[in-house]
C-alpha cells in the first residue's frame, strides 16, 4: 500500500481504514491528555462501552407487556411471540408488580441470567420529542445528543463533546501520563458523528487490516522514506500535517500492539458471531492495561421491514437470531471481564436508533417505529426496570405509539451515566448539552455512584492556545521551525528545544511572546546548525508566571554526509599547519590534537560551511614529537590524522 493512498482519507488526526485483527476499528486521538484530577479510587480508571444496535430494534417483541398480552397480540396476530407452549415469552421478574412485569423474547435468556445476576437494567418507552423515523437522521440526533424539535440538531458529538470538556486540551498525540486513546471505536468504518468535538472535527483514525499484536509493524511498513527536505510553503505545511497525522498513528499503532500482546482473555466462550469479537477485543485490551476512556461497537441486522420470524414459528428467524447473538455476547464480555478482574470497571450501554411500529406491516416485519428499551450491564449497574409498561392502545394511526408514552429522554440516560459512573459534574455537563436533562435514580449502584467531590475537575483554559507547529528543512540544510497561536494569556516567551536519542533536550532559540492576545499570531525561528540523523524538536511556551507547557516532538531527518578531501599541511609543521576540507553541508566540530600518550594538549571549535574550508593551527607553543588530529562532531566520520611537529 502506498502511503499517499494509505493517508489519502484520513480526517484531522487520521482516518484510513484497518481492520483490528480482521475488525473494522476507528480510535480517537488526542495531543496530550490531561492527567484526571481525582482524588477517588477507581473513579479514573472506569470505562463506558456503547453498543449500537443498527437498523431499529424491534423492542416490542424483545420486551413484552405481559398485563396488555392481548392488546399486543390483537397488534401483532403473525409476528407476535405467544403466550405459551413452544416458543413463549419468559417473565423476566414476576416479583414486580402485574402492571410492571414484562416477558421476554426466549432467545434472550441471557438477559434474563444477567438480570438475576444483578448486573442488567432496562429502561423503557426511551426517546426524544418530535421522533425521526430516518434510519440517518436519527442515529445523528442519538450520537449528536439532539431532537427532532427546531433547533434540535447539533454538528457535534455527545462523546466528542464530553471529551473535550472533561479532558481539556486534547488535540493530537499520546503522551506519558495516558498514552492510549481516549476512545475507540469497533465494528463500523464509518466514522460516528458521536466522535465529533464541537469544531466538527472528527477527532478519530481508522486502523484497518491487521491483527492487533502486528498492528504497529503495519502502519509503520507502509510507504516510502518520510520526507527529508519539506519546502517553506503551503504544500510543504499540508506535507508536515499527513508526516504529523502518520507519526501520531504510529504511535498509537504501537501502543495499541503493546496493550494487545500483553493481554488476555479469559476462559468464558464467546458466541461465534461478530460483535463477540468485537468486545473480546475490547475485554483483551483492557486487560492489557488500556486506559481508554469510551469503546463503541456496532451490530447491525434489525432493519426487519420482512421475514422478521419464521412463519407459524415467530419466536425463531432473523431478529430471534439477532437479539440473541446480541445478549449472548453481551453476557460473555461481562463475564470474561468478571474472570479478569475488570468487572468492576465497566459499564456497558446499549440502544438503537428507533424501535419499530406497535403494529405489524403484513410481511411477518415490522416498519420504523419510535421509543424503545434502552439497556444497561455491569457489576456497578443497579438491576431492575426503569419505567413501566406503555400503553398499547395509545397509538396514532401509522401505527406507531402516541408521544405522550414516551417515559425517558435518552437524554436522561446519557447524563446520568456521565455523572454517576464516569464523574461529570455540572462543568463538563452543561458544555457537553447535557445539563437540561434528568438525572435518573437506581441506575448505577449507591456504592459505585461517583461522589461529587470525585467529580472530573478540568483545569482552566491553557495560557497559550497552539494551533500548529511545524519543523522543515530548508534548501541550506538549516532546519526552519514556525507556530501559530490562536489565542495567549500573560505569555512572557518560547524557546526551541532540540534533543536526539542518545542526549538530553537542549537550548536552540527563544522568541519573546504577545503576552496576551485574542487574535492568531506567528511566530518562527531558525536553527542553522542542526545536528546529522534524525533530531527532534519541541515547542515551550513560558509564562509571566513562570508556568509552561510543551508542543509534540517534530522529527527532523538531516542526512549524514561525511567530511571529503580532508588533510593538514605542511607535515612536518614547524609553528603552525592547515586543515582543509570540503563538505556539502553546514556543521559544527571540534578539532582536537593529542600526544602519543593520548594528553589533550589543544582544542579549537570550529563552525564548517558548505564547499571548501580552510583552518589555521598554531603549533608555536607545543613541543616538538608526534601528535593525533582528531574532528569530532555530531554524524562525523573522520579517521584520526598523524602530524609531526618539528623545529629546525
Amino acid at each position: 500500500m502506498k502511503r499517499r493512498k494509505f493517508l489519502k482519507n484520513i480526517g484531522k488526526l487520521s482516518s484510513a481504514p484497518i481492520v483490528l485483527n480482521g475488525l473494522g476499528m476507528s480510535t480517537l486521538l488526542s495531543p496530550a491528555m490531561l492527567e484526571m484530577l481525582t482524588t477517588c479510587d477507581g473513579v479514573e480508571d472506569r470505562t463506558l462501552v456503547v453498543l449500537f444496535l443498527k437498523g431499529g430494534n424491534d423492542g416490542l417483541n424483545t420486551i413484552i407487556p405481559v398485563d396488555q398480552y392481548s392488546t399486543y397480540i390483537g397488534h401483532r396476530p403473525t409476528i407476535g411471540i405467544p403466550e405459551t407452549g413452544t416458543g413463549a415469552y419468559i417473565n423476566l421478574d414476576t416479583t414486580l408488580d402485574v402492571a410492571d412485569q414484562v416477558g421476554i423474547h426466549p432467545s434472550i435468556e441471557s438477559f434474563k441470567d444477567m438480570y438475576e445476576s444483578g448486573k442488567a437494567r432496562m429502561i423503557q418507552a426511551v426517546g426524544y420529542p418530535d421522533f425521526n423515523q430516518s434510519h440517518f437522521k436519527s442515529t445523528d440526533l442519538w450520537l449528536g445528543g439532539g431532537d427532532g424539535t427546531p433547533g434540535g440538531t447539533n454538528g457535534s458529538g455527545w462523546v466528542g463533546r464530553f471529551f473535550e470538556n472533561a479532558y481539556p486540551g486534547i488535540h493530537g498525540s499520546p503522551n506519558d501520563d495516558f498514552p492510549d486513546p481516549l476512545g475507540i471505536q469497533f465494528g463500523d468504518t464509518k466514522a460516528s458523528l458521536g466522535y465529533h468535538d464541537c469544531s466538527s472535527v472528527y477527532q478519530a483514525v481508522n486502523l484497518t487490516g491487521q491483527y492487533p499484536g502486528n498492528l504497529y509493524g503495519l502502519l509503520n511498513g507502509l510507504g516510502t522514506a518520510p520526507h527529508t527536505n519539506i519546502p517553506d510553503s503551503e504544500f510543504g505545511e499540508e506535507i508536515q500535517y499527513i508526516m504529523d497525522v502518520e507519526n501520531s498513528t504510529n504511535v498509537y499503532g504501537q501502543r495499541i500492539t503493546d496493550v494487545f500482546n500483553a493481554g488476555t482473555n479469559s476462559s468464558t466462550v464467546y458466541p461465534d458471531g461478530y460483535l463477540s469479537y468485537q468486545l473480546s477485543l475490547i475485554a483483551r485490551l483492557l486487560s492489557g492495561g488500556s486506559q481508554t476512556k469510551m469503546f463503541m461497537a456496532h451490530r447491525g441486522g434489525f432493519d426487519t421491514h420482512v421475514n422478521q420470524v419464521e412463519e407459524g414459528s415467530t419466536h425463531t428467524g432473523e431478529h430471534a437470531n439477532n437479539i440473541a447473538d446480541v445478549f449472548d455476547s453481551i453476557k460473555a464480555f461481562h463475564n470474561d471481564l468478571t474472570n479478569l478482574g475488570l468487572g468492576n470497571k465497566v459499564v456497558t450501554v446499549v440502544f438503537s436508533e428507533f424501535s419499530r411500529r406497535i403494529t405489524e406491516n403484513g410481511n411477518t416485519g415490522t416498519d420504523h417505529g419510535n421509543y424503545g428499551p434502552m439497556f444497561l450491564f455491569g457489576d456497578a449497574v443497579n438491576p431492575g426496570i426503569s419505567g413501566t409498561n406503555f400503553d398499547l392502545t395509545a397509538i396514532n394511526d401509522s401505527g406507531n405509539m402516541d408521544a405522550s408514552e414516551m417515559q425517558f429522554d435518552y437524554r436522561d440516560v446519557l447524563k446520568s451515566v456521565l455523572q454517576n459512573w464516569m464523574g461529570a459534574g455540572t462543568d463538563i455537563l452543561d458544555p457537553t448539552l447535557l445539563s437540561p436533562y434528568a438525572v435518573l435514580p437506581n441506575l448505577i449502584l449507591d456504592d459505585q455512584t461517583v461522589d461529587p467531590s470525585c467529580y472530573i475537575i478540568p483545569t482552566a483554559p491553557l495560557p497559550v492556545e497552539l494551533t500548529f507547529f511545524n519543523a522543515y528543512l530548508t534548501e541550506e540544510k538549516q532546519v526552519k521551525l514556525d507556530w501559530e497561536t490562536a489565542s495567549e494569556i500573560n505569555s512572557d516567551y518560547f524557546e526551541i528545544e532540540r534533543m536526539k536519542e542518545d542526549i538530553d533536550p537542549e537550548f536552540v532559540a527563544r522568541v519573546n511572546a504577545q503576552g496576551t492576545s485574542s487574535f492568531s499570531q506567528t511566530y518562527e525561528a531558525l536553527d542553522s546548525n542542526p545536528l546529522s540523523g534524525v533530531s527532534y524538536y519541541r515547542l515551550r511556551s513560558v509564562d509571566l508566571d513562570g508556568s509552561e507547557q510543551f508542543s509534540d516532538w517534530k522529527a527532523i531527518e538531516l542526512e549524514q554526509t561525511n567530511i571529503e578531501n580532508i588533510r593538514v599541511y605542511p607535515n612536518p609543521a614547524i609553528y603552525d599547519f592547515n586543515l582543509v576540507l570540503t563538505t556539502k553541508i553546514n556543521r559544527k566540530a571540534n578539532l582536537e590534537l593529542f600526544s602519543i600518550n593520548g594528553q589533550l594538549v589543544y582544542s579549537e571549535a570550529l563552525n564548517i560551511k558548505e564547499g571548501f574550508n580552510k583552518f589555521r593551527v598554531d603549533v608555536t607553543n607545543i613541543p616538538i614529537g608526534q601528535y593525533f588530529v582528531k574532528l569530532t562532531g555530531d554524524g562525523l566520520e573522520v579517521e584520526t590524522m598523524k602530524v609531526l611537529i618539528q623545529r629546525k
